[in-house]
């Protein structure tokens, strides 16, 4: 008897499977505080540069000398350079300009940042965009290695590593004394998120029975979107970064209590061989659902016929795993890479930035409520097959309009853009239940791991995307960003049609080769509900390309 067949003994999604979902629901609500309050405390505020022997100079005028002082030194519309007049005896005015040491900053609106306190501006303005992206390669290296140990070692102890990383390094962000302090602080932040966020999705996958994974591996996104309401609130009435982070480390603390709110997998232990431990647990989820599981159900678990060794190379260990891992490598990048081209493309949201966060969880969260409701009905395949679809046809649009449309029509880029969004965010929210359900057991942590650090050089790329623009000449110069997503993202749909299977209410496979005979077709899906393995073809037969 197999663990999913035991599940439906116990209970599915009954109490014992809620409260342990309670804890690791709520992880990406701690992630998302962690990234996005680096949109205030990383922000670049309106500055200039310092008037020389001006001891109390600030960025708005103080009085009307202050104000001719501001006009002679500073070059108009310069943000960077001084100005030095002088006049020799003959009346001949000649002006110099020059860069500056100092900065005086607007902190009307974000108080005091990172870049006000380190002077990341002008000639150091990349070290903002080093320090971000050294967040996203921890969260790169932690999905990767973490993700990998997690399969060797178990679910558990790699959460609670993760979780220590994470926490220390949140508090050690608020006392960095230096840049150099800071960026590795980031890192290690980066590297808690990956570990913690790959670890926590896959045990709560693991947990409950196929038909309830939509619980685990797509609701638990709303913790996300509540992370990015509190960021916005947090934002709005701190506007020290130090505090801001202060505040934001001392919200994720919890998570140093993982250790004694989560268990181990028992689908895990299992695959370890680890007969026993798995026994126990199923005996404890029982009497916690108020069920009964006899003895003789236990001893008639099946177990894996050897006990694999987690490795990564084994994601390319037949030619058919192979196809599957690069394919959904490539919907991982596809996505992420899209979805940050497109918001550095078109800076649409105008306006208040508090106001702008509020409506950008808003619509995650719609999105992620409406493929809640349908991923079981429409399955995995289906659904975002339907949600690539969306964005190649927003991103066309988008060319067209550019192209061809008048400025005084420009709020159709913006809704075609919000469209386009929409099918990204909703992308991602499946591509994770997707990917846990598409590799065995023994390498579920690890390949999706390595995808969604495939998704953080998407993130990691996008921006250097732009820059192909300026070698286009003519028309086509402002649209070519938009031209290579669409063509990525019709690659990545046919990969979708062609390669990947449908997994949607099916036993979640333990094996490589259990793996090996899941399907590619569009609607195969086993009747668990009735304890049936029989396979309903949904839109016909067996599609290939």
């Amino acid at each position: 008897m197999l663990y999913d067949d035991v599940l439906k003994l116990i209970g599915e999604f009954g109490l014992y499977q809620k409260l342990l979902s309670l804890p690791i629901c709520s992880q990406p609500l701690s992630s998302a505080m962690l990234i996005f309050v680096s949109i205030f405390t990383m922000a670049t505020p309106l500055h200039r540069c310092k008037i020389p022997g001006y001891e109390n100079d600030t960025y708005h005028q103080q009085n009307d000398y202050h104000g001719y002082l501001i006009n002679q030194s500073i070059p108009q519309s310069s943000s960077c350079l001084l100005r030095n007049t002088t006049v020799d005896k003959y009346g001949n005015m000649t002006s110099v300009e020059y860069k500056c040491g100092s900065w005086v900053y607007d902190t009307s609106m974000l108080g005091s940042t990172l870049v006000t306190e380190f002077n990341m501006v002008c000639d150091d303005d990349i070290l903002k965009n080093n320090a971000i992206m050294l967040t996203f390669l921890g969260v790169v290296f932690g999905s990767t290695i973490i993700g990998n140990l997690a399969d060797r070692v178990g679910r558990k102890p790699a959460l609670v590593i993760s979780n220590i990383v994470f926490v220390t390094s949140a508090y050690l962000l608020v006392w960095s004394p230096n840049y150099i302090f800071l960026a590795i602080a980031r890192f290690c932040v980066g590297i808690g998120i990956g570990g913690q966020g790959i670890t926590t999705f896959i045990l709560g996958v693991e947990i409950v029975g196929p038909s309830k994974r939509r619980f685990t591996g797509v609701m638990c996104n709303f913790s996300w979107c509540l992370g990015i309401f509190m960021v916005a609130m947090l934002g709005y009435y701190i506007r020290t970064w130090r505090y801001l982070h202060l505040a934001a480390a001392i919200l994720t603390s919890q998570q140093l209590f993982y250790y004694f709110m989560v268990t181990e997998s028992p689908r895990w232990l299992l695959t370890r061989g680890q007969l026993d431990k798995a026994q126990k647990l199923i005996k404890r989820a029982a009497d916690v659902n108020k069920t009964i599981v006899s003895d003789v159900v236990l001893n008639n678990l099946r177990l894996p016929e050897q006990p694999p060794t987690a490795n990564f190379w084994k994601l390319c260990s037949t030619r058919k795993l192979t196809a599957r891992t690069l394919a959904i490598y490539f919907v991982w990048f596809t996505v992420s890479v899209t979805y940050f081209g497109i918001m550095l493309n078109l800076k649409f949201l105008v306006g208040n930035i508090y106001l702008n966060l509020f409506l950008t969880a808003i619509i995650e969260a719609v999105c992620y409520t409406i493929v809640t409701l349908v991923i079981d009905k429409l399955g995995r395949k289906k659904l975002i097959c339907g949600c690539y679809s969306l964005q190649i046809i927003s991103l066309i649009a988008v060319i067209f309009i550019l192209l061809y449309v008048p400025p005084d029509l420009n709020w159709l880029m913006t809704l075609f853009t919000l469209i386009g969004q929409c099918g990204a965010i909703s992308s991602f929210a499946i591509v994770w239940l997707w990917t846990s359900e598409l590799f065995p057991t023994e390498l579920r942590n690890v390949g999706t791991g390595t995808g969604s650090a495939s998704a953080r050089v998407g993130a990691l790329v996008a921006p250097y995307l732009e820059l192909l623009s300026k070698l286009v000449p003519g028309r086509f110069k402002e649209v070519s960003p938009f031209l290579i997503f669409g063509i990525i993202c019709m690659v990545a749909l046919v990969l979708m049609v062609c390669v990947l299977p449908e997994t949607n209410k099916q036993k979640l496979p333990d094996t490589v080769g259990d793996t090996e005979r899941l399907k590619h077709g569009f609607g195969e899906t086993r009747d668990i509900m009735n304890g049936k393995d029989e396979t309903v073809e949904m839109l016909g037969t067996d599609s290939k390309c």
